[in-house]
């Protein structure tokens, strides 16, 4: 959870969205895909472009 909260610190608003998605799934259990998006004020494409830079980028800050 730190690499996603540090990716939701971001001064980069992609970054902090991307970071925030998969808080709102693990963490705040906000709902679906249409409600997460939806709290963020983001479109559908937008909010799975977010989700996959929010797995990806942790992911790649703690290998294995």
């Amino acid at each position: 959870m730190e690499a996603v909260d540090a990716l939701a610190a971001s001064p980069v608003a992609a970054d902090a969205e991307a970071g925030r998605i998969p808080r709102a799934y693990g963490v705040d259990r906000s709902g679906i895909h249409g409600q997460v998006a939806r709290g963020l004020r983001i479109g559908r494409a937008t909010h799975f472009r977010r989700l996959r830079r929010g797995r990806v980028a942790p992911a790649a800050r703690h290998p294995g």
